[in-house]
């Protein structure tokens, strides 16, 4: 294992899919969605609660069938709703930061620097967005909902 990768797996991302703080379902969420990426196996479901007025993210539980990635992932942005998050719209922009960061075109988001660290792997990126995607899905779901 050459260092970039043995850094990686050794990174504060494992030390979050270890910890699992934020995972379980929402009872009675606003939306939820699915995802899969067959490439690798991961699965997740990403549940969201929505104040139907202003549309802002009040809740976000997830469970994931995953590996330390995507489940880091996860934890990241179970973490950025707790502390207060954004709307829908905003989880979308925070969404596409992320894979700009990926992509080594932007700094990565408060609070989501260490997976500026998965931007060499480009067969890992789609672990990252994993979580993100279903969380947009179903907070588009939620939204029609409403």
């Amino acid at each position: 294992m050459d260092a970039e990768t043995r850094d990686l797996f050794e990174s504060s991302l494992l030390d979050l899919a270890k910890a699992r703080t934020h995972e379980g379902p929402l009872t009675d969420p606003s939306g939820q969605a699915h995802a899969k990426n067959p490439f690798c196996g991961d699965e997740v479901t990403v549940d969201v609660r929505l104040d139907a007025a202003t549309r802002a993210i009040t809740a976000l539980g997830y469970e994931a069938k995953a590996c330390s990635l995507c489940v880091a992932s996860a934890e990241l942005l179970s973490g950025w709703v707790a502390d207060g998050a954004g709307t829908v719209e905003e989880l979308d922009g925070l969404l596409a930061q992320i894979k700009a960061t990926l992509g080594a075109d932007a700094a990565a988001p408060e609070g989501f620097e260490a997976l500026a660290s998965v931007a060499p792997f480009r067969a890992r990126h789609r672990c990252v967005t994993l979580p993100l995607e279903a969380a947009c899905e179903a907070g588009a779901s939620a939204s029609k909902d409403e």
